[in-house]
């Protein structure tokens, strides 16, 4: 497989700290066909946030319409974290920008909530779950929550070993994702259909008026990885070729650079784009992002309140002892006013 030279737009990926391994990495390409790539992403480790987007409408459209996405994104990351309504801001924003091109993006985004990952997405812009040889089964991951549009077909685009299980979380809001679900056509099929391109659903846009977001929540396991990608990287680079740069390449950012390359091989048509985020690692028992609370350590918050969370068992002890102190000398008063 021949190297690609890969371009990472100003707002990619953010670094962790130095010294540490990040979980995370992300790289997009214009590709061959495309004078412009209107391709967007975003991420952040720390806030466990990551977002795809792919622009539509040609020229500039595009790019400011899957910008305007992660910038949404990125406000709410910094705020409230209702991510839901990030999309509806960003889709409320291009729908009503007067232009003479209609802007519209595809959009998938991943939160993290501790062991639980969350997904929305709205177009063809897709979310993998990768998981390696050793720890995959049979069986869908195990899923959180799901909207009833959204319910994951145990038999659609899923690879098994070997090379581990690759498994598609989202569904494609696409014409032909409709005539599949409809039996018209089969996968095979719509892989190579001519309007494969066309989606049904779309951030922007001015015969969109209402926005449709699909979501599913799932939980993290050991060791897995979830791979985010426009449709420059699914429609061009098979499952299998997927699972086994995974499978082959621990290092997030050398898969990343790997799987670019492998839709500029498989043509380059579009604008490719990839994160790839693994599964966060257990927390030690010292983490200070650890809240542990010992049977002993609760008996005692049940005993005593806090002032500003400092005042411990032996400052309550303490003040008890004077309080007794005090009511004896009270009694030993009234005993002596009493007798006088």
């Amino acid at each position: 497989m021949n190297e690609a030279r890969v371009r990472e737009r100003p707002s990619g990926v953010s670094h962790p700290a130095t010294g540490a391994m990040p979980r995370s990495a992300g790289a997009t390409h214009t590709g061959y066909r495309r004078d412009q790539n209107e391709d967007a992403f975003w991420g952040d480790e720390e806030r466990g946030v990551w977002v795809v987007a792919d622009g539509l409408g040609g020229h500039q459209a595009g790019e400011i319409a899957s910008q305007t996405v992660v910038e949404e994104i990125q406000r709410s990351s910094a705020t409230d974290r209702h991510y839901e309504q990030a999309l509806r801001r960003a889709h409320a924003l291009l729908a009503g920008e007067e232009s003479s091109t209609a802007m519209g993006t595809t959009a998938v985004v991943i939160a993290e909530d501790g062991d639980y990952f969350h997904i929305y997405w709205v177009g063809d812009s897709r979310a993998y779950l990768w998981t390696p040889a050793e720890n995959a089964t049979s069986q869908a991951p195990e899923t959180a929550t799901a909207n009833a549009d959204t319910v994951l077909r145990a038999d659609q685009s899923r690879a098994d070993a070997p090379g581990g299980q690759l498994q598609q979380l989202t569904i494609d809001h696409s014409y032909v994702q409709m005539l599949v679900d409809s039996g018209a056509i089969n996968a095979d099929e719509a892989a190579n259909h001519p309007n494969r391109h066309v989606i049904t659903r779309c951030i922007g846009g001015s015969t969109n008026p209402q926005l449709e977001i699909d979501r599913a929540s799932f939980s993290w396991k050991p060791g897995q990885k979830l791979l985010l990608c426009s449709d420059g990287l699914s429609n061009e680079v098979d499952e299998d070729l997927i699972k086994g740069i995974l499978a082959g390449n621990a290092d997030n950012q050398r898969a990343v650079d790997l799987l670019i390359a492998a839709a500029l091989d498989g043509g380059g048509r579009d604008n490719v784009t990839v994160q790839l985020i693994s599964a966060p690692e257990p927390l030690k028992p010292d983490s200070q992002n650890q809240m542990h609370l010992t049977d002993e350590t609760l008996a005692e918050s049940r005993q005593f309140p806090t002032i500003d969370g400092k005042l411990s068992g032996r400052t309550a002890t303490i003040a008890l002892v004077c309080l007794a102190g005090l009511a004896a000398a009270a009694v030993a008063a009234w005993q002596w006013i009493s007798g006088n």
